[in-house]
């Protein structure tokens, strides 16, 4: 229930390098689909389920059907696992096999984030009270650590939860006593486990259901009392507070903060908004003629994952430009709201730095560029960047000794392409002209 990508061989410039600058890409895209629970007749019609997209193969695989869970809320890549936050559930999984390796009750759980070896845990549920709603476990064993009680801590439900500079800002609402709704920013100082205290969003940014940080600052989206909805933004150094109302006439059913702007969406709309978080205006309409019920921003390849369901029968994942153009979909489970991102590091695989097998020609390149192997790389992927770093393509290795590539739509310039197996990273400048 939803409140809401060595060898190192350079041709054309005649020399090695040994230590190449480490390139992030993402390995999965791990999609969390709520299911659908028929709260009338107490059935679990679809099941809470967790699933992997490879984006370079383009497959989707479930890896996990969670049980007696009638819903789900959040799903986080840490370290080498992943967390799930399923109905009274926290899952842990590997995040290089997908097995599940532990679980723990936690009545309510909402939101996770990771500070250190701790989970931060926000708590909240329809008609229900807790005499705590911020919890701490340990990422390890799961096991319970401390938590606030509603006399030193949050007095209500809070949903969304962000990390900065030691201190855990969330977003408290109140959200499922319908009617009755609040507005805080909750403060917690990790190193000494305690309770700064709340900051009071004002009457026009009640209900936060997310939080996120980006430059200096939080932003709130603000259901309100689901009629309305609003952008609260807060300088951490100074406090300074702003609340901007958005332009819609119902409340926000899905966001996320990319850059510089909040795409989001009204619930029940078939189109997304972005929010300048600069000009705190409303920038422009993108008509993508989709319902969506969750979203996030992938910075690697400046691409948006966005899910799309019926809730009882159909899920799909729609990957979106910058602009909101649609750049390829997959089928999941029904009521994808959450999706997180498996961004791993080449610095992490064994460089081999001398290697006369691998080629990349020709150099300079116009039309397309050529990887000679004189056996072919197994499960690899390529990536070609600019000379700003930023990814360009990303595409699946062929498994094949000679695998030609489009460079045709590239700009002239320098860049980058590396090769990323299991047991290396070939990487080599090439001059498109």
């Amino acid at each position: 229930m939803k409140v809401k990508i060595q060898v190192l061989i350079i041709i054309a410039f005649g020399f090695f390098i040994s230590n190449s600058i480490a390139q992030p890409y993402v390995k999965n895209v791990i999609v969390l689909n709520e299911g659908h629970y028929d709260y009338t007749n107490s059935i679990q019609t679809v099941p809470v389920s967790v699933g992997s997209y490879d984006p370079i193969t383009q497959q989707y695989t479930t890896f996990d059907v969670i049980n007696n869970a009638r819903f789900a809320s959040c799903v986080v890549v840490d370290g080498n696992n992943i967390y799930v936050a399923a109905d009274s559930f926290l899952i842990k999984y590997d995040r290089y096999t997908h097995a599940r390796l532990d679980s723990q009750i936690v009545q309510g759980i909402r939101k996770i984030a990771v500070w250190n070896n701790q989970l931060l845990i926000t708590r909240g549920q329809y008609l229900i009270s807790y005499n705590s709603y911020f919890q701490v476990y340990d990422k390890n064993s799961l096991a319970f650590l401390y938590e606030f009680n509603t006399t030193v801590g949050p007095q209500y439900a809070s949903e969304g939860i962000v990390v900065n500079n030691d201190t855990a800002y969330l977003a408290i609402n109140n959200g499922f006593d319908y009617g009755n709704e609040v507005g805080y920013i909750g403060k917690v100082n990790l190193n000494a486990a305690s309770y700064i205290g709340n900051v009071d969003l004002g009457p026009t940014a009640k209900n936060p259901f997310t939080i996120a940080y980006n430059g200096g600052s939080l932003y709130t989206v603000n259901n309100r009392d689901y009629t309305n909805a609003s952008v609260s933004t807060m300088n951490i150094a100074n406090g300074t507070l702003t609340t901007s109302d958005l332009a819609t006439s119902s409340g926000c059913g899905a966001s996320t903060l990319a850059t510089n702007y909040i795409y989001y969406q009204v619930s029940g709309d078939t189109i997304i908004r972005r929010f300048d978080i600069n000009t705190l205006t409303n920038y422009d309409i993108q008509h993508i003629n989709k319902n969506i019920y969750g979203m996030v921003h992938d910075p690697i390849n400046s691409i948006i994952y966005a899910g799309e369901t019926d809730y009882t029968t159909y899920g799909k994942i729609f990957i979106y430009d910058m602009n909101g153009n649609v750049q390829g979909s997959f089928n999941v489970s029904v009521a994808p709201g959450e999706v997180a991102l498996d961004i791993r590091n080449d610095a992490g695989i064994s460089n081999i730095t001398q290697n006369s097998n691998i080629f990349i020609f020709p150099n300079p390149a116009k039309d397309q560029i050529c990887i000679s192997n004189s056996t072919p790389i197994q499960n690899s992927t390529i990536i070609i960047t600019d000379m700003m770093g930023k990814t360009v393509s990303q595409i699946a290795g062929s498994n094949t000794t000679l695998q030609t590539i489009s460079v045709l739509n590239l700009s002239a310039g320098i860049y980058t392409i590396k090769v990323i197996s299991d047991k290396m990273v070939t990487t080599q400048k090439f001059i498109k002209q």
